[in-house]
């Protein structure tokens, strides 16, 4: 399993996407894990990604992902439950463009941690690992980048009721 972060994940899907003959059975379903990260899993051409992200600001997030396996009639069922929801990553890309990706996903946490715990555990830990490493080194090495975070958290923590 190669793990990479999100921008070169997306700019992997946008060229699959532009050489695809079957781009409407592309799916994405989101939930958010036990650790308040948000895990994606993208189904395309009967390849699957899953994207750990972890917010760092109101409208920022880091992440890493991965290729995971291939689709079969189980994944694709439960890719299909949830609520549906506006989706939407811009993904910056080094130069002066950003990859956009939008349009509708399923949303249900309980679909997410089903295919996380159930069919793809040992992939999951690996890339939470990834994840913590490239959060660990961006909080060491910015210290605006720490505030901010630190922030994130407090605001995520607040109750609002």
């Amino acid at each position: 399993m190669d793990i990479k972060p999100t921008n070169e994940i997306m700019r992997e899907l946008l060229r699959l996407y532009r050489k695809s003959k079957s781009k409407e059975s592309w799916q994405v379903i989101t939930g958010r894990n036990p650790k308040g990260r948000y895990d994606t899993f993208i189904s395309a051409d009967d390849k699957l990604w899953q994207l750990e992200t972890e917010p760092i600001g109101s409208m920022e997030f880091i992440g890493v992902g991965s290729e995971i396996t291939n689709v079969d009639e189980d994944i694709r069922k439960i890719m299909r439950t949830g609520s549906p929801v506006p989706f939407g990553i811009i993904s910056p890309q080094r130069g002066k463009f950003s990859i956009i990706m939008a349009g509708i996903e399923q949303y249900s946490s309980d679909s997410v941690h089903l295919l996380r715990k159930e069919y793809f555990s040992e992939e999951q830990i690996k890339l939470e690992e990834k994840l913590n490493q490239e959060l660990k080194r961006l909080v060491n090495r910015n210290p605006s980048f720490a505030r901010k975070y630190k922030e994130q958290k407090e605001h995520e923590s607040k109750s609002y009721m």
